[in-house]
């Protein structure tokens, strides 16, 4: 299938198309599935017990920020159990919905919307039928972004014993060099969530089924296209999560005291709920519309496969071998009986 060049991507991606609607109540959905049930059961076992005790029940006002982490400390293991499950619920349908939207938000795709296999039902299947290798590229941007915090932190640990002998001010060493650690760390944490977004995008656009390869050509096209790419998402994600931090923050400020003022914010929690799924949406369109563009054909040239790396270390063990055989003394022949 050709694919057409497209000019500003970022602008285009605003457009909706054929089953966009359809993408964006589907991320909205995954979202109220993962974060409804945990808040219904918190709420229900605070209101049961732990919210009725004198120490919390006796503050004026709103309840100070050291008592609501203690009141949250009394739910127990049942919240962390929640918390997990959410966030595997949350993690499995990215994944699928990612790849689902990708595929459905090809460039250049002729749709015929009285098929039978609508935009629910295609989104859902090619998610499900990538949902493998997606996985693979979470695991491998796990590992990278585990790899990184690590080596920060033994740098930063290095850096602080130097700090210490060094004589270096008690401001510098407890406030400035740990905010530049958080800073360098959620930035580093930013480029290969980012990274890993696009090794996606490569692989639901060219078929590509191995990650590692598609890593690499994800690391080629942030460098290319670093603004439109990289940074892009970088920005778009931080708005999206700051949608929800303003929510708690307004939530704090000013907490309803009626029915009606809790169903007010209930709505404007379901309204940032959908912006963000269509900012989610933008973010994948505008993605496949970028990825269309002719500059980038020698990155889609580029066969699947895998790095090799395997193979090329076998090569070198046999070689190595070969050449210490050719090297070793050959056997003394036995002398023949007399």
């Amino acid at each position: 299938m050709a694919l057409t060049a497209t000019h500003r991507p970022l602008a285009r991606g605003l457009d909706l198309v054929p089953g966009s609607r359809t993408l964006i109540a589907l991320r909205a959905a995954l979202v109220l599935l993962a974060s409804v049930p945990t808040l219904v059961v918190v709420l229900a076992t605070l209101a049961g017990g732990p919210a009725r005790q004198p120490h919390f029940t006796d503050v004026d006002g709103r309840l100070p920020l050291f008592h609501l982490l203690r009141l949250l400390g009394e739910l127990g293991p049942s919240l962390v159990g929640l918390l997990a499950l959410a966030a595997l619920i949350g993690l499995l349908g990215e994944q699928l919905l990612v790849a689902g939207g990708l595929d459905w938000l090809a460039p250049g795709r002729e749709r015929d919307t009285s098929r039978r296999t609508g935009p629910l039902r295609a989104i859902l299947g090619q998610g499900l039928l990538w949902l493998w290798p997606m996985l693979k590229v979470l695991l491998l941007a796990a590992l990278l972004a585990g790899l990184g915090i690590k080596l920060l932190g033994w740098s930063a640990e290095a850096l602080e014993d130097h700090a210490e002998v060094a004589g270096w001010s008690g401001y510098t060493t407890s406030v400035a060099l740990p905010a530049l650690r958080g800073l360098i760390g959620l930035l580093w944490l930013a480029l290969v969530g980012a990274w890993a977004f696009w090794c996606r995008v490569l692989m639901i656009a060219d078929g590509r089924r191995t990650a590692r390869s598609a890593l690499l050509l994800a690391g080629r096209l942030c460098l290319r296209r670093t603004l439109r790419g990289p940074l892009f998402y970088m920005a778009l994600t931080l708005l999206m999560q700051a949608g929800a931090g303003l929510v708690l923050v307004l939530w704090r400020q000013s907490p309803p005291v009626s029915v009606g003022g809790a169903l007010l914010w209930a709505l404007s929690w379901l309204l940032i709920v959908v912006l963000q799924a269509f900012l989610w949406h933008w973010l994948l369109h505008a993605a496949r519309l970028l990825y269309a563009d002719p500059a980038l054909d020698d990155l889609r040239r580029r066969e699947d496969g895998p790095l090799g790396l395997w193979a090329w270390i076998k090569r070198q063990v046999g070689r190595l071998r070969r050449s210490t055989t050719r090297g070793s003394p050959a056997r003394r022949q036995p002398a023949p009986p007399p």
